[in-house]
């Protein structure tokens, strides 16, 4: 069961409170915060890393090393430099728990690549505290071969490694997408149809109008959507495909950026429409400033 952020902070709280009335390690050692983290809570928990009290500073450190949270790696090594003693020493222990995360992660790929079963299950929850977002492409590729519980596994696995890397995050929908397999002849089908859609039926039937229906707007928008996951996994599988097809997929490219870019210009007539604060480039939701609707990730406004 998942613990909300409400709860876990109350508890992280209550933590400091404790270290600050002289309870030593009352957040690091606290196994119910170490076993509920989530990502998802380092920036408040962060906070905390200049918290006045040097032994809160110094349990905080502790905490994220315990959990393997390397977004604190450049903010620890400032400390270890900077700070008081007994936040040096906990740096030190925090640096070494990144250290050792990073030698066992040849060995956790050892194991996801060849073995299944308890292997692969523990192998799985260790890579999601000791994943670096470099990690992240032999991970995929590890994601489309396995299928059932092990692709869920690796799958919550990416899910928490993306989390921690706020550059990945803007991709994630296409980073939990599943590889495929290289065939030229299925990628060239899709290219073909991917075009004629693009060049033709919205070329003639969409991109000259001001105003479309709501239906329209979310046909397009879901297609260009379903576009871009194929293409982003297909682009290591151009090597193994004939000039023909990359030439395809550079044209494709080029249509679903002008297509987008069209999309967005398009006033939807249905008042009731809720998604069209979802960009249709990206698929990001989209904010209103000053009247105009902009995408927070790529930038394209409407």
């Amino acid at each position: 069961m998942s613990v909300s952020r409400l709860e876990y902070l109350e508890r992280f709280l209550d933590g400091t409170d404790f270290v600050i009335s002289g309870r030593k390690n009352a957040i690091s050692g606290d196994r119910w915060l170490v076993n509920n983290y989530d990502p998802a809570f380092y920036d408040a928990v962060a906070k905390h890393l200049k918290n006045t009290d040097e032994r809160v500073r110094a349990d905080v450190i502790r905490l994220l090393g315990a959990v393997g949270e390397r977004r604190a790696l450049d903010t620890v090594r400032e400390l270890r430099t900077t700070d008081k003693e007994s936040v040096k020493l906990a740096c030190l222990g925090y640096l070494d728990s990144i250290n050792e995360s990073d030698t066992m992660i040849p060995e956790l790929f050892n194991i996801l690549e060849h073995m299944n079963g308890p292997e692969f299950k523990v192998a799985a929850m260790k890579m999601t505290a000791a994943g670096r977002s470099n990690d992240v492409p032999r991970l995929r590729r590890i994601y489309g071969q396995v299928t059932g519980e092990m692709r869920m596994r690796i799958r919550d696995t990416l899910t928490s490694i993306i989390e921690r890397d706020e550059e990945l995050k803007k991709k994630k929908d296409l980073l939990l997408s599943v590889p495929v397999f290289p065939d030229e002849k299925k990628f060239g089908s899709f290219l073909d149809k991917s075009i004629t859609y693009l060049d033709i039926r919205y070329r003639d039937g969409v991109a000259g109008k001001r105003t479309v229906a709501a239906n329209v707007y979310t046909n397009v928008r879901d297609a260009l959507r379903n576009m871009r996951i194929r293409m982003f996994n297909e682009h290591d599988n151009l090597r193994y495909y004939g000039t023909p097809v990359r030439e395809m997929y550079d044209e494709l490219l080029s249509l679903m950026d002008w297509a987008s870019g069209d999309l967005s210009s398009k006033t939807v007539e249905s008042e009731h429409f809720t998604e069209r604060n979802l960009c249709p480039k990206c698929g990001a939701e989209m904010r209103m400033r000053d009247g105009i609707w902009t995408c927070v990730d790529c930038g394209i406004t409407r």
